[in-house]
């Protein structure tokens, strides 16, 4: 059955259920190997009947927040919000990464969205309520309650909103990119075209569900397109990445891709026996939402091309919130992938739409070839930000046409786009785009050894750095960046790559007294900076405690990317994050075949704690203390043969 054109994504649902109702929509796969799964019939039944009680008969279509993990109960309550013409708004669970950070992002969206109602997972639902006991809920709806099992009689519209996208809020305003039912559609049929979508298609994805990427890209497309889509946790993958080519390769995968650093991630992991790996099917990988580096590419392709990957398979593509998903996207060339500076061919700007390179202070155009903002106008782009009527600086006229002033720099080569860095202050991190002023607010807020004045720019390689000027002398730089980092990382989720260390009053500032992140970061990359700039991965190896502390160290030292690390080093200390914490589990737990959650590890964050805690939780296992020593002996002796 050929693909048809639908006027919302609700419209697309009713018809697959009445056209292809018994076949399979979605599957998730549990960590467990079990996989739960749902047909297109089932789908509309259980969203029609949670779609009734989001939005009475009558009643206006209030903003209704979601709190899920992973899994198909998120997959319904999105689809019962499109149903109802409901705006959703998809909110992160405290699953990874500090519960009162989350929980504090939560209110903040709460409170700026004005959401009457919540779709949420008991479980998320109590982490979040301990770890906020005075937030205040809208009214909680059971996503299984009795009700009717027929979609609404009317469907929404296509100026309706069916989403609002939080990009922001970690510690300041929260921003909501409002999109509307014609915005999906029209970047989705824009995915399909430039990816070669079909209903031959087979997807799998461990993108969180939660923002453009994961929910457009691997929820919403495939409904439109109707070919199934198997769906993993984002913490599975990052435990174990090679699960990722494993489902590729066992269901043979059509379609899938993620941010440049889960194809780094992988090449890290790739030591395992991957002699049954068939990668041949797997004829579109796209590289986005971070830079896209070329020995990434180059290096996956060589590594995995005996498993059937062709490199030709790599699409580079470029998007952002604000333009729904998409925007452009290529199949790479190494012939002709790469600009003059090594930066990698994002292709041409998807159909119906116009990009324009223009000069950030004159809002002119520029001559091909030269770098200027990217603006972009076209049925994609969104209306503006939900409870935000100050849009100036987010968008302009340009020739009588309302373009999206994206922030970011590039440069049309051949009608392609080259991207080649940022204006706005925003900085990229595992896939996630951080507003500057969030993590400066983190490092200088309440912090007695800092003056509240902080720069935070990207450094080479697109390295986080972040600039502080100190309170006074007799301060240790270790400590002081140890506790910068430390404060970013619980605050914000961001590691910190390295510290700048200034005399107070140094930082460059415009005569109306704002930091001048652009000119610090030129100062800071040309060495004048006044300060000292502190590394922040130490290299001082220490004593190993006893032998499950020192496997452990030598683990947090090969995943932090680090020459040593003692037993009592953390994981903050060491430059790690949430993504670090679960490549450990994922390694320990390889080599020993325990259990290893990555909650302990965040929890524990040294390797001296982390073997105190496994120590216990095997235990109520029956592994004993000597066993798991045995095991530990033979995992190192393994790694030195």
């Amino acid at each position: 059955m050929p693909n048809r054109a639908f006027r919302t994504l609700a419209h697309a649902l009713v018809h697959n259920a009445a056209h292809r109702g018994d076949q399979i929509a979605y599957e998730y796969l549990h960590d467990d190997g079990r996989v739960d799964a749902i047909t297109y019939r089932e789908l509309l039944t259980r969203a029609s009947r949670a779609a009734a009680r989001l939005r009475p008969e009558g009643a206006s279509p209030e903003p209704a927040l979601l709190l899920y993990p992973p899994g198909l109960d998120f997959v319904v309550a999105m689809w019962a919000c499109l149903l109802a013409g409901v705006p959703a708004v998809p909110a992160y669970p405290p699953l990874l990464g500090a519960s009162e950070r989350i929980a504090a992002r939560f209110a903040r969206v709460l409170a700026d969205s004005r959401a009457t109602t919540l779709l949420a997972d008991p479980g998320v639902l109590g982490v979040l309520t301990a770890s906020a006991p005075d937030l205040v809920l809208p009214d909680v709806i059971a996503l299984d309650a009795e009700g009717p099992a027929t979609p609404p009689a009317a469907l929404p519209g296509e100026d309706d909103v069916a989403l609002i996208q939080y990009t922001s809020g970690s510690t300041g305003k929260p921003k909501g990119v409002v999109l509307r039912h014609r915005n999906l559609i029209a970047n989705i049929e824009g995915i399909a075209s430039v990816f070669g979508l079909d209903e031959s298609a087979r997807v799998v994805s461990w993108l969180p569900p939660y923002h453009d990427m994961g929910l457009i890209g691997f929820i919403l497309t495939p409904v439109h397109g109707g070919f199934p889509v198997r769906l993993m946790s984002p913490v599975h993958f990052l435990k174990n990445p090679l699960t990722w080519l494993r489902q590729i390769s066992d269901l043979g995968v059509t379609h899938t891709g993620g941010p440049n650093f889960a194809y780094d991630l992988c090449l890290r992991r790739a030591t395992a026996d991957l002699s049954e790996l068939d990668l041949s099917t797997w004829r579109l990988a796209f590289n986005g939402a971070e830079p896209v580096r070329q020995r990434t590419i180059t290096d996956f392709a060589q590594r995995f091309a005996p498993h059937g990957f062709r490199p030709e398979a790599f699409l580079p593509c470029y998007g952002l919130a604000e333009a729904t998903l998409i925007v452009t996207g290529r199949h790479w060339s190494a012939a002709d992938g790469v600009d003059e500076e090594g930066r990698v061919d994002c292709g041409p700007v998807i159909a119906g739409h116009d990009l324009v390179i223009v000069d950030p202070d004159t809002g002119t155009p520029v001559p091909a070839g030269t770098e200027g903002e990217i603006w972009l106008s076209g049925p994609s782009v969104s209306a503006g930000y939900w409870n935000d009527e100050a849009d100036g600086e987010s968008f302009a006229v340009l020739d009588g046409v309302r373009h999206l002033r994206t922030g970011d720099l590039g440069r049309l080569r051949q009608e392609h786009l080259v991207v080649t860095g940022r204006r706005k202050d925003v900085l990229i991190q595992n896939g996630v785009n951080h507003h500057a002023h969030d993590l400066e607010s983190a490092a200088v807020e309440d912090n007695p050894l800092l003056r509240p004045t902080a720069a935070a720019f990207s450094g080479p390689d697109d390295t986080v750095v972040i600039a502080v000027e100190l309170a006074g002398a007799g301060h240790s730089p270790e400590h002081v960046a140890e506790d910068v980092r430390a404060r970013v990382l619980a605050g914000t989720g961001v590691r910190v790559d390295a510290v700048a260390l200034c005399r107070p009053r140094s930082l460059p500032r415009t005569t109306s007294g704002k930091i001048q992140r652009s000119l610090a970061r030129t100062r800071y990359l040309a060495g004048e900076l006044t300060g000292q700039v502190v590394a922040t991965t130490p290299a001082v190896p220490g004593p190993q405690a006893d032998v499950i502390a020192g496997f452990l160290s030598t683990v947090f030292a090969a995943v932090c990317e680090v020459p040593a690390c003692s037993p009592t080093d953390t994981l903050t200390a060491l430059g790690g994050d949430s993504v670090r914490a679960a490549e450990i589990a994922g390694v320990v737990e390889d080599a020993l075949t325990l259990p290893v959650p990555v909650e302990l590890v965040l929890v524990a964050q040294s390797p001296k704690e982390l073997t105190v805690r496994l120590a216990a939780l095997w235990a109520r296992d029956g592994v004993a203390p000597a066993e798991a020593t045995a095991r530990v002996r033979t995992a190192m002796a393994r790694g030195s043969a």
